[in-house]
């Protein structure tokens, strides 16, 4: 099948939808599909076997289109479409390629169980982070991995830093990084690959403070990695997360100390984080990538190319 895979992040960028991109179009490759990859921003002409069109905010409709023709696609996804989205979303209907924009409530992302396990933790790491041997010992070590640009998220994660019996360890950078440093947070800047997965398991729990995410894999991954996630309970997190169970849902309806409430519970209770770290990595076991991207072959993409120009969601 020739698939024409629209983002708005792809890398070098690290968000969550140039995450869930990599991972769709590594599989895709892998079984022999002819992808074309649209995305915005510049970069290299190819990625893992894949053509690449880059786009900007100046890109014209009719440029898409072009480069859409010559891709000839049977299908078009988009992934969590934005400006370039509503650009190739044009250009599709143009050329009568079915558009495949999928609810992530319907559509779920996976997780690669391989890469995101509990043997990856680091306890003389942890132990580091939590301060173990100083006075104000064995912290509760709750992570961050994302961006810290958005004044609402940083103020979650600031006032966290500075509750007492905890440690937060943020990977991610942007404008916020001194501000988190200043209430007493760890920053690493730039980590990736197996560090990262590293890093991840060797957190206690995993924050997610964006009141709506369309995706979020760190959650899954974290999840794997036998962490649990405390997340507001209107973000697509909540699909995954089970209150008291792998994790603790906040309100969104509710202000910042009602997400530091739930952190606060936790380091004051080591006996309910460790009974669902137990569950953490059980509740995702069942929806691996190759899950998720088997159920794009087999009933999205043959949905929309029976039926031509719909989109489905």
């Amino acid at each position: 099948m020739r698939i024409a895979l629209v983002t708005e992040q792809f890398a070098p960028r690290t968000g969550p939808s140039a995450h869930v991109s990599r991972e769709v179009l590594s599989r895709l490759i892998a079984r022999g599909h002819d992808v074309t990859v649209f995305a915005a921003g510049r970069g290299h002409a190819t990625f893992g076997g894949a053509r690449l069109f880059w786009a900007s905010r100046m890109t014209p409709v009719s440029a898409v289109r072009e480069a859409m023709a010559l891709s000839r696609p049977d299908v078009c996804h988009l992934i969590d479409p934005h400006r370039l989205g509503l650009k190739a979303a044009e250009a599709a209907d143009r050329l009568g390629v079915p558009t495949v924009v999928l609810d992530p409530r319907r559509w779920k992302p996976g997780v690669d169980l391989m890469d995101h396990h509990p043997g990856l933790r680091d306890q003389d790491l942890h132990d580091r982070w939590a301060r173990v041997n100083s006075l104000d010992r064995n912290r509760l070590v709750v992570g961050y991995i994302g961006g810290l640009d958005r004044t609402k998220v940083l103020n979650r994660l600031a006032a966290t830093a500075r509750l007492p019996g905890v440690r937060l360890v943020v990977l991610g950078d942007g404008r916020g990084e001194e501000m988190l440093r200043t209430a007493g947070a760890k920053v690493l800047p730039r980590v990736t690959g197996l560090e990262r997965a590293r890093c991840l398991a060797s957190f206690d729990v995993l924050l997610q403070p964006r009141k709506k995410e369309v995706y979020a894999p760190t959650v899954h991954e974290a999840l794997a990695s036998g962490v649990p996630v405390i997340a507001y309970d209107g973000g697509t997190a909540a699909d995954v997360v089970r209150h008291e169970h792998n994790g603790l849902l906040v309100d969104t309806r509710r202000g910042v100390k009602t997400f530091t409430g739930a952190v606060a519970r936790l380091a004051g209770n080591r006996e309910l984080l460790a009974a669902m770290a137990e569950l953490s990595r059980g509740s995702v076991a069942h929806r691996t990538w190759d899950d998720a991207v088997d159920e794009l072959l087999e009933l999205h993409y043959p949905d929309a190319v029976g039926r031509p120009s719909a989109a489905i969601g």
